[in-house]
């Protein structure tokens, strides 16, 4: 071997050498920055360790989460469409006329609405809203289950004057909600909301009851303006699609129906209402057992108690309901209450205000007999009430209401188109037809809006239903016509306004 090949062999020697060291050291040890040490990702630790007070409430928010919706379904409202007889009654289909800038016309197509309920017997009733299926009469209702299975549902019965309604499926051994007493519900206390907001199922919103006995939402008013309305107020989110969901409190305990947002877009702004359980339990016995409700009725005009009237009266510090005129023919007339009376307690419960008094009493049959607290002249007595139903009092002005209806239509402002230029839009009287289609008794169609004005800034769009403004039912564009009119620059319009997707809500509209 020459001196040449030595060197040659000898440097390939050492190359294995480094080989051999580079593998047994796995690149890790590599000088002159050839291959750098692994790279430690996160801290070791969460930076604070929370107190058993917080893992406790933390689990607790977990489990009813997962215990509370499996009882919450999905529920889907398919309408078949109504073919119009001719062109013309074609051309005055509700959604006509311009709207996002394009005219089109609503297709003769079936057309759907979703919300929510919350199964209330192992063999498949469920609660949920009237607005949710109130359509469902001349449609079908599709329910998924938490687990994904589909069922078709009927119309078990509804209540528009609490806004509730009960369907049923055929199963057995669903999972069913357990019912608290909303009677103990406190302002404070936290609670969740479960349902399917904007198509997204099985969605669980945190927060507390924001206020209680919340009413004059005038969201499901008759035409004589009577409706039961008694809310329980959260901020938990609510949002379209939530309708007929529950609110539950830590328990797992169903506190009330979901049913309302105040919002001036259509969507979540921290106010949601619910349906206090306890109303829900006695108007969903009365569905299931005779599919309507047999709603007990007193027979009083009221209003809350001030504190310049305890002072008049001579009362104390406890709360009450002032009977401002008693009805004739009624429970209250019957017994023998009258103007100026103060209701103290129904069976014993705190009467807070108006709408809580109207709470108890639909909780009530008729029939039922009512023991009252009353405050008169000074002093306190009890008065045993029996209820009458509410049909018996509408019975009795039939009559005068039927030779007067033509005459309170024409009171009404007969214009049938109106221009609202401070609340930038343009509203339509609505005809039978529409009225038939969108599912109410009166109101207004919104046949366009201002880009940027007010009505598009707060979430109005063409093809919504204005039913009232003001807390004045509409039977007419000139109705609205006329109170906006009425209004000066800066003042709040507050209407109940019913979307193209069927769900109603509050809207507050400044007149510009």
């Amino acid at each position: 071997m020459n001196r040449k090949q030595g060197f040659i062999v000898g440097g390939l020697m050492a190359a294995s050498v480094v080989v051999g060291a580079l593998i047994a050291t796995d690149f890790r040890q590599i000088p002159f920055g050839l291959a750098g040490p692994d790279v430690k990702l996160g801290a070791d630790a969460p930076p604070v360790v929370p107190s058993n007070e917080v893992k406790v409430l933390n689990d607790a928010f977990v489990a009813v989460s997962k215990a509370v919706t499996q009882q919450v379904v999905s529920i889907e409202v398919t309408t078949r469409g109504e073919q119009a007889s001719n062109q013309e009654e074609d051309e005055g289909d509700m959604f006509g006329g311009p709207w996002g800038g394009f005219n089109f016309k609503m297709p003769n197509t079936p057309q759907r609405g979703s919300g929510s309920g919350v199964i209330i017997t192992q063999d498949g009733y469920i609660l949920t809203n009237n607005h949710v299926v109130e359509s469902a009469e001349r449609g079908t209702i599709e329910v998924e289950l938490a687990d994904g299975r589909k069922m078709d549902a009927t119309l078990v019965g509804r209540d528009p004057l609490t806004d509730l309604a009960v369907i049923k499926v055929e199963a057995t051994g669903l999972p069913v909600a357990a019912f608290a007493n909303s009677d103990e519900v406190q302002v404070g206390q936290f609670v969740i909301a479960v349902g399917n907001p904007l198509g997204l199922n099985s969605t669980v919103t945190q927060g507390i009851v924001s206020a209680l006995g919340r009413g004059q939402l005038n969201l499901n008013r008759d035409e004589k303006g009577y409706g039961v309305e008694d809310f329980i107020q959260t901020d938990a989110a609510i949002n379209p699609g939530n309708s007929g969901g529950g609110l539950f409190d830590l328990r797992g305990a169903l506190v009330g129906i979901n049913s309302a947002i105040a919002s001036r877009t259509g969507y979540y702004q921290g106010y949601g209402f619910a349906i206090p359980i306890n109303l829900v339990r006695a108007v969903a016995q009365d569905l299931i057992e005779d599919g309507k409700v047999s709603r007990g009725y007193i027979g009083v005009k009221i209003e809350p108690v001030s504190q310049s009237l305890k002072k008049a009266l001579g009362m104390g510090a406890e709360d009450g309901v002032l009977i401002q005129e008693t009805m004739p023919g009624t429970s209250a007339s019957d017994a023998g209450l009258r103007q100026g009376d103060v209701i103290l307690t129904v069976d014993g419960v705190p009467v807070k205000t108006p709408n809580h008094l109207q709470n108890l009493l639909a909780q009530k049959r008729a029939g039922d007999e009512v023991k009252l607290k009353v405050f008169r002249d000074g002093s306190t007595f009890e008065k045993g009430v029996k209820l009458k139903p509410r049909a018996e009092d509408a019975q009795d002005e039939s009559s005068a209401s039927n030779n007067t209806r033509e005459q309170r239509d024409e009171s009404s402002d007969s214009r049938q188109t109106a221009k609202l230029g401070g609340l930038g839009m343009e509203v339509q009287t609505l005809d039978g037809t529409m009225k038939k289609r969108v599912g109410v008794d009166n109101g207004v169609l919104v046949t366009s809006t201002e880009m940027y004005g007010e009505a598009m800034t707060q979430g109005i769009s063409s093809g919504d239903v204005i039913v009232s403004a003001n807390r004045k039912q509409l039977k007419t564009a000139g109705d609205l016509q006329a109170i906006v009119d009425d209004a000066s620059k800066g003042d709040v319009i507050l209407m109940q306004v019913k979307a193209r997707g069927g769900s109603t809500r509050l809207v507050a509209l400044e007149v510009k």
